[in-house]
């Protein structure tokens, strides 16, 4: 049986739940807890990212005037560093993400190359450290989270917490390399590739190179000074315009005698070239530039959830509970999706915002106009948003309390969106 949406609740709030409330239902870690059930914790993590806190205890302070039970600090504390509850959150997160993915439209499928492959940008993201984290030396170290985002349905995901053991931050390449297979799969079946799109830190040729066996492809920048000698250049079909602005595409090699392809974009919009190398030999190479400029997509995600969201600081010293709390960040990004997919489908739309993604791009195509160049396909065919715009989470946190009834909440949503 489904978990009732809470009486004399908001009716925002259980839309925003409602498809967590889906998922919950389908785990199969869930226990009978007769102090807090699985899925109080699970709303009590969700309003604790979305509420405007600056601690945990600030949190159960707020928190408590809208709860029927007494909260204490000391269970909360406890039940954040408990490896049960984390597994119950991490498959509630798992099954959110699936969902997200499978409703999601991208604009992506309008290319048919990109069926076969799963599409993911990965990053590192520091918080600062927990109040009571240990001391190393005269300071504290930052918690390190490594973050996945599917690049098709922009569903994010905690890929792994940084190993700071004897260190102040990991490399991203070493936490790749503690990946397994099946991890950098993702569950992908048989006969499907897999791309990863990272920044220079994520390079690491013979790594990549043993990953490609198995079906795992990298993206990346060309780190500075990589000394790598050309073996062929390939040749570009300039009739398909998701290749303007590719100056060149060739397979290089390093002293090893590993191979990879590399590929030059040049940006009419500021003059730049950027050099792309990929383990991939197949794609147009202007449709791996296209994603590698999505990678940009998890940088927003990182700024919404820390300029938006204020997740900016560890709520707890274990590793458990940092832990959880990525999946907590990554379960409220997921909900804030499909709730802008919602609204969408209920014509209630980022109006302002949409004029002015317009507006700029029109600007920049006319600047262009005047030297005799154009806006290649890369800057146009992918307009969507990433991360959820300051009114909607101004306008959950009003409404997240308060009785209002759903039509008259969006209405003043739809208003918002139309003015600000």
């Amino acid at each position: 049986m489904l978990p009732p949406p809470l009486s004399g609740t908001s009716e925002v709030r259980n839309q925003f739940l409602e498809p967590l409330r889906g998922v919950h239902h389908q785990a199969t870690t869930l226990r009978n807890c007769p102090a807090e059930s699985d899925w109080d914790w699970l709303t009590k993590g969700v309003d604790r990212v979305l509420s405007n806190v600056r601690s945990g205890r600030d949190f159960l302070q707020s928190f408590q005037v809208f709860w029927s039970r007494e909260i204490q600090v000391g269970p909360y504390f406890e039940t954040l560093a408990s490896a049960r509850r984390l597994g119950m959150v991490a498959e509630c997160s798992g099954l959110l993400r699936r969902r997200v993915d499978a409703l999601r439209q991208s604009p992506l499928a309008t290319f048919e190359s990109l069926a076969a492959f799963d599409l993911y940008a990965g990053d590192g993201h520091y918080l600062e450290h927990a109040t009571h984290d240990p001391m190393q030396g005269a300071t504290c170290w930052p918690t390190g989270h490594f973050f996945a985002l599917n690049l098709k349905s922009q569903s994010l995901f905690p890929l792994v917490l940084a190993d700071l053991a004897g260190r102040k931050k990991e490399h991203d390449a070493r936490a790749l390399k503690r990946q397994s297979v099946a991890r950098l799969r993702q569950g992908a079946g048989k006969g499907r590739k897999v791309m990863w799109v990272w920044d220079k830190a994520g390079v690491d040729l013979p790594f990549w190179q043993e990953r490609k066996a198995s079906g795992i492809y990298f993206l990346s920048l060309r780190k500075a000074g990589l000394c790598l000698e050309v073996e062929q250049e390939r040749v570009i079909d300039l009739a398909q315009p998701i290749n303007q602005g590719v100056t060149a595409d060739r397979v290089v090699k390093d002293r090893r005698g590993l191979r990879v392809r590399e590929i030059t974009f040049h940006n009419p919009c500021d003059g730049q070239g950027y050099v792309y190398l990929t383990s991939e030999m197949t794609l147009e190479p202007g449709l791996l530039a296209l994603l590698y400029k999505t990678r940009w997509e998890i940088e927003k995600v990182f700024d919404e959830t820390k300029t938006k969201l204020q997740e900016k600081k560890s709520w707890a010293t274990t590793a458990t509970a940092k832990e959880m709390q990525s999946h907590f960040v990554a379960i409220v990004h997921n909900l804030l999706l499909l709730l802008q997919d919602l609204h969408q489908q209920q014509g209630v739309e980022n109006i302002a915002e949409l004029q002015r993604r317009q507006k700029r791009l029109a600007q920049q195509a006319t600047e262009l106009e005047k030297t005799g160049q154009s806006l290649p396909l890369v800057y146009k065919i992918l307009q969507r948003f990433t991360q959820a715009a300051f009114k909607l989470i101004r306008w959950l946190r009003a409404h997240w309390h308060q009785p209002t009834s759903l039509p008259q909440a969006l209405l003043q949503l739809r208003s918002l969106y139309a003015k600000l």
